[in-house]
């Protein structure tokens, strides 16, 4: 796994959303704002710092179609698809309802010396 700085901690505070487009591979980095469909070999990723502290790093594109979850509804531990409804758990990407009917990946996330830190 590699480590990746995604986010200075004090920028996303708790019940907010960080979201950043990744190029991935064997230098991966943040490459800019996220996108629906970036260009190849790169995704977008979500982190998520709930009211009760905990902190989630998930896929930032719906599994049912290509809208960014990060635009949509942060309550508790979910991200709401604002285009089609459905709610994705952060702990596993699962969706809780349809129409997505596949999970979204997630990432392990922590906080190091003020920073987001995500593994890929």
């Amino acid at each position: 796994m590699t480590a990746l700085v995604v986010a200075d901690a004090a920028e996303v505070g708790p019940g907010e959303v960080k979201s950043v487009q990744v190029r991935l591979g064997p230098e991966p980095a943040v490459i800019g704002p996220p996108q629906e469909q970036g260009p190849p070999g790169t995704t977008a990723i979500v982190v998520a710092h709930t009211e009760a502290g905990e902190w989630y790093a998930i896929g930032d594109v719906c599994s049912h179609g290509p809208v960014l979850l990060s635009e949509g509804e942060f309550d508790g531990c979910t991200l709401e698809c604002w285009g089609h409804g459905s709610r994705f758990d952060l702990a596993n990407g699962e969706p809780e309802n349809l129409p997505a009917d596949q999970p979204v990946p997630t990432y392990p996330v922590f906080v190091e010396d003020g920073q987001v830190v995500i593994h890929l």
